[in-house]
């Protein structure tokens, strides 16, 4: 029992070791993800959940133990529909919402407009994560993401903040991690062309993601 006792522990320091050792990393990503958006408003302004992709590159670092950390820059598509309505108002003309951001006040009358407008948004994205080995190949992890919306003409959050909480496998040389994604703050965006119809389109709502990642390095040290 004496003699297997240091056995042991060394064969346990040369495990951690084998965890934390020093390695820097390059590589590419790309990410699937279902976008969820959160109205804050009435059913008016209802959303509906559509999906998303992206494309880019990171770098990673191991720190200590079986800490890592990693940053990125990253290009994401995803896209939403959003519900609208308008109104007659007493002159004739027509008023109508954009979801609650840059929308004008309805009014009475007889007829009203409504429909569905299908919001695609670019976003340029800075991810930044603190990941955990727990086994040789299964980890946690959780960080910020800083995004730009791109495409609209008006955005009240510039950038938008998320946080992200998440899992995954570095079994093989493709790394792959389920992320929970949710912003801080509710965003708001807008393009300030009316339509034909007296609407804007544009959308207040608080991001929400489940996002299936996939890494792979294309230079190790």
């Amino acid at each position: 029992m004496n003699k297997l006792l240091p056995i042991i522990i060394l064969l346990s320091c040369i495990s951690t070791f084998s965890y934390s050792q020093s390695k820097t990393e390059f590589g590419l990503t790309t990410e699937g993800s279902w976008f969820m958006p959160q109205h804050p408003y009435s059913h008016e302004w209802q959303t509906k959940a559509g999906f998303g992709t992206g494309i880019g590159v990171y770098a990673s670092r191991n720190l200590i133990w079986r800490f890592s950390a990693d940053i990125g820059l990253a290009y994401r598509y995803k896209q939403m529909k959003q519900h609208y309505v308008v109104r007659p108002i007493n002159d004739g003309s027509y008023s109508g919402n954009s979801g609650g951001y840059g929308s004008s006040g309805g009014g009475d009358g007889f007829v009203t407009i409504e429909g569905w407008d299908k919001l695609p948004m670019h976003y340029i994205v800075v991810p930044l994560h603190l990941q955990l080995l727990l086994t040789k190949s299964f980890f946690i992890r959780g960080g910020i993401e800083s995004t730009w919306l791109m495409n609209y003409q008006a955005v009240k959050e510039k950038p938008e903040y998320n946080w992200t909480l998440g899992f995954g496998s570095q079994k093989h040389k493709l790394k792959w991690s389920v992320n929970y994604i949710k912003g801080f703050k509710d965003q708001g965006f807008v393009n300030r062309t009316m339509k034909p119809d007296g609407h804007y389109i544009g959308s207040t709502n608080r991001n929400t993601m489940l996002q299936l990642n996939l890494s792979y390095p294309i230079w190790q040290k």
